[in-house]
């Protein structure tokens, strides 16, 4: 049950990756680390079509089913939520505005090392026994969203 709940936190984690790639550069090992972790798991949702939807609709419709775990619900709610969040870094990224080189990195690298962080605490949190209730924002909503 601990090792199901993790799950979900892996379509965040393909969906925010392209976030990394200035650290991937700036630190080759970190990118060849991250290759060897996700390269499996992107090369089948990149070969999926449609993959992200039926992601998205898969979590958002099992998190709401009341015969699944509580916790499994509340995880799944907090990685849709947390894939959600990438939309708005995505869309500011598409605006016509010139930005200094460093600022696009920076912005880019905070985005990445965010989504790393809230998704290596829900995982660890899972793993403890723990729910991992304390990302800011993100866990007051999915908690809210299902009767947590």
């Amino acid at each position: 049950d601990r090792v199901l709940a993790c799950l979900p936190y892996l379509i965040p984690l393909l969906d925010g990756d392209r976030y990394g790639r200035f650290l991937f550069y700036a630190v080759p090992a970190l990118g060849q680390v991250d290759f060897l972790l996700l390269g499996p798991f992107k090369a089948l949702y990149s070969s999926i079509p449609f993959a992200q939807i039926i992601a998205f609709v898969a979590l958002s419709t099992l998190s709401r089913n009341p015969d699944l775990p509580r916790s499994l619900r509340f995880n799944m709610q907090q990685a849709l939520l947390l894939d959600i969040a990438l939309i708005f870094p995505s869309l500011l990224g598409q605006l016509q505005i010139p930005l200094p080189g460093f600022l696009a990195a920076s912005g880019s690298n905070f985005v990445y090392i965010a989504m790393i962080a809230s998704v290596g605490y829900s995982v660890v949190s899972n793993l403890t026994g723990k729910v991992p209730d304390k990302i800011p924002i993100v866990s007051d909503a999915a908690g809210s969203t299902i009767g947590f």
